[in-house]
């Protein structure tokens, strides 16, 4: 049996992650993604808005825990994939399948059931790994679906916060190629770019169905249409996978427009390396980046 020719889409596949508040419809969003999907229904909602989907939706599992155990997907995904006619996995939500795992170790620690948060957070980043490679390696469409959240600072400012810690949203970055977050201004929702790979951000599409309704097709017109290889290199490039010193991401984030000085963001970026101690530079440029990014948005 012969090779097939690859043929060049329009646009990349859609791997993509949306965030939003509860209620504010990211699982509407999710219907209208292409083709036949597979609910990885973690909130145990989706059902509410499936007769959006124009196409056939499947469940992973009749057992309601399969969706939230990181093992227990994976298990699932090799047992049925194979031959399934599946065009988009839909993760709805990482909130409800990662964020256990962070609460039960600060439960463990203050009741003395363990000491250790490293080790208990080692267990957070294998599901997280586990979950993407499960996901990933069947060549579909995806969309991973998390939450908004007031919080409060340091200082008890209020700010806007993702459900998963950034360290999560770092890790998904490795498999998306575009990150969106739901908005509402004067009571309308629209989807805002925070990033795409190879693509324009920091744009918003405003909806005016109500439901979504043609919204993904437009979003890939506004980030790809009309831009050459050539620009789409540039702006892959455009986001730093290195600081060569400190200064230099300093600078970048406060150009960038996460930061209003140089002396705000060095406290926020010596607080994310003695959080997240990365081993590279590469690494703590990815949780940099992704930091200035939110914080970015979080003002717009």
């Amino acid at each position: 049996m012969g090779f097939k020719k690859m043929v060049k889409p329009p646009y990349p596949p859609r791997h993509w992650s949306i965030v939003g508040y509860p209620g504010s419809g990211k699982s509407t969003f999710a219907a209208r993604m292409n083709g036949s999907k597979l609910i990885i229904d973690a909130d145990h909602r989706f059902s509410e808005v499936m007769d959006l989907s124009a196409d056939d939706v499947y469940a992973l599992s009749d057992t309601p825990s399969d969706n939230v155990d990181p093992d227990a997907i994976n298990r699932v995904l090799l047992q049925n994939m194979p031959g399934a006619r599946v065009d988009t996995i839909i993760i709805d939500s990482l909130t409800s399948i990662i964020t256990p795992y962070v609460v039960q170790a600060l439960v463990d620690r203050d009741r003395k059931r363990s000491k250790n948060l490293i080790s208990q957070f080692q267990r957070k980043a294998l599901a997280m790994r586990l979950l993407q490679d499960a996901v990933t390696r069947w060549g579909t469409d995806t969309l991973w679906i998390y939450h908004l959240q007031d919080a409060r600072d340091a200082s008890a400012n209020s700010i806007v916060r993702f459900s998963i810690t950034q360290t999560e949203v770092v890790r998904l970055s490795r498999c998306i190629n575009m990150q969106l977050q739901i908005v509402e201004k004067d009571g309308k929702r629209g989807i805002h770019v925070l990033w795409a790979r190879r693509g324009r951000a920091d744009i918003t599409l405003w909806d005016d169905s109500g439901s979504w309704e043609g919204m993904p097709g437009r979003l890939e017109e506004a980030v790809y249409g009309g831009l050459t290889h050539d620009e789409k290199e540039r702006i892959e490039r455009q986001t730093p996978r290195v600081f060569q010193t400190i200064h230099d991401a300093l600078t970048w984030a406060v150009n960038a427009g996460g930061f209003p000085s140089i002396e705000q963001a060095r406290a926020v970026y010596d607080a994310i390396k003695a959080d997240v101690r990365p081993e590279t530079a590469q690494e703590m440029a990815s949780h940099w980046v992704t930091e200035v990014r939110t914080r970015r948005s979080h003002r717009e």
